[in-house]
């Protein structure tokens, strides 16, 4: 297990083997750290990638092609170990395969390619999914970075909020701001077919600018925690009684022998 970093004059990166997470994101101007640092208090996790299960079934079983399958919540690729295969000033690429211990929660051969790459004051994520084996492959897929919040000392996390490029429904209304309740957080807000692809986390002097186009889910957590994570997700937890194998679920994506699913998200920090 290593971490690899990258930089540029304006900012810094660090991403660690263990689970391809980003363990450092700053700004070299304002010395800030906008990535939460993992601390166990309150979540260990920093910026998970999940795969091949977004939060958990119904009963925490994975009912696949007549068998039980159990993987842990947001799937196994959040405790796993990557291999950099990949490292450069501007640009990080970590990769997963299918092993043995992957095969006893998930029958599927696959290789995951986790993709950083720098520019200016944004760090791009992307991913390259390929279905390694001979029959379709199901799976779910999405991701969940946090961040400082406040960022910078001397700030509030009361001053904090996400904007909306677009009008999106909250309690019932449409709105371009979500204000940090931390109890409405603490239980997660989740947009559904958000019209947004952009969402800041803001107080108005740092921020947060994630651009993250055509996700059927974006979700935003914190367990009145000091960092907020912001969601972009293909699939989702379930959130009723479902009793359906698990290539029938809601946002289950099939993908089909030797094929490649793509995804990914930018941010921007300032």
């Amino acid at each position: 297990m290593a971490e690899f970093t990258m930089k540029n004059e304006t900012i810094f990166v660090s991403v660690d083997e263990h689970a391809s997470e980003i363990h450092s994101l700053k700004r070299f101007d304002n010395g800030i750290e906008y990535m939460w640092q993992g601390d166990p208090a309150f979540w260990a996790g920093r910026n998970p990638t999940l795969f091949p299960m977004v939060g958990s079934t119904w009963d925490k079983i994975l009912h696949i092609n007549g068998k039980d399958y159990v993987t842990g919540n947001h799937g196994f690729a959040r405790n796993s170990e990557f291999t950099c295969i990949e490292h450069s000033e501007d640009r990080i690429v970590m990769e997963l395969k299918d092993s043995e211990e992957t095969l006893k929660q998930y029958p599927f051969h696959f290789c995951l390619h986790n993709i950083y790459e720098i520019a200016g004051d944004t760090l791009r994520v992307r991913n390259e999914l390929t279905n390694t084996g001979e029959v379709p492959m199901p799976f779910n897929f999405g991701y969940h970075p946090a961040f400082n919040v406040p960022m910078k000392e001397g700030e509030s996390f009361d001053d904090y909020r996400i904007l909306f490029d677009q009008p999106e429904m909250i309690d019932g209304r449409e709105t371009k701001e979500l204000k940090l309740d931390r109890e409405k957080l603490a239980a997660t807000v989740i947009l559904t077919d958000p019209k947004s692809s952009v969402y800041t986390l803001t107080n108005g002097k740092t921020a947060v600018i994630m651009t993250a186009p055509d996700y059927p889910w974006c979700a935003f957590w914190s367990p009145r925690a000091p960092f907020v994570c912001m969601e972009p997700w293909y699939s989702h937890t379930d959130f009723e009684k479902v009793e359906v194998p698990f290539e029938k679920r809601e946002g289950t994506q099939i993908l089909e022998a030797g094929k490649t699913f793509r995804a990914g998200y930018d941010l921007r920090v300032k």
